[in-house]
């Protein structure tokens, strides 16, 4: 049985859900952000690039953001996207890789109360115990702990929707109707 069902003292309160809402809400605006973000560093619209980010994990969004900055600096000599603007996009990128491993533990352990002020959160691995896994297989988030990866994962989707919003793209509107033209240039003899 989950811990949070085990006894009304250890239902997580109204509270603990509360703040945890806020977070996984703020962390999908983060993963939206990415694609986004990707789409933009990849010079497709942004539909088209939901296509093929929609069916990626946030590990694999943020190594091609890493990889798409790497290109615009060193292929495209930050020619579209200033230097200035890489490194922001790789300082945000990083303070996402921070927040996804506590992210991974609300979605991937079980929790209860320790008390109103704290929560305890197991994954019950399996197998034979050893330091290492005990350390990492278990975790306690005090209230604070979580409004503060609730207001950091705020400030990061700020952020990352301005930075989305200021970089260059391609509009589809435009793209379909240049491609129609030059499709029905080719076919002229």
């Amino acid at each position: 049985m989950p811990l949070n069902h085990t006894s009304i003292y250890a239902g997580l309160t109204d509270s603990h859900f509360k703040l945890i809402g806020k977070i996984v809400v703020e962390w999908s605006n983060i993963e939206f952000l990415l694609g986004s973000l990707l789409s933009k560093l990849l010079v497709t619209p942004e539909f088209l690039a939901r296509s093929y980010t929609d069916h990626m994990s946030a590990v694999k969004l943020q190594e091609a953001i890493k990889e798409g900055v790497e290109i615009h600096a060193n292929r495209y000599g930050c020619k579209l996207i200033s230097e200035q603007e890489l490194d922001e996009i790789t300082a945000l990128n990083d303070r996402v890789t921070r927040l996804r491993a506590m992210r991974n533990k609300f979605a991937h352990f079980c929790w209860c109360r320790n008390n109103d002020d704290e929560i305890f959160g197991t994954k019950f691995s399996g197998g034979v115990s050893n330091s290492k896994k005990e350390t990492r297989d278990n975790i306690t988030y005090k209230v604070i702990d979580l409004e503060k990866f609730h207001t950091e994962a705020y400030k990061i989707v700020d952020r990352l929707s301005e930075i989305v919003w200021a970089l260059p793209g391609i509009e589809e509107d435009g793209l379909i109707e240049k491609l129609t033209r030059h499709k029905k240039a080719s076919h002229v003899v």
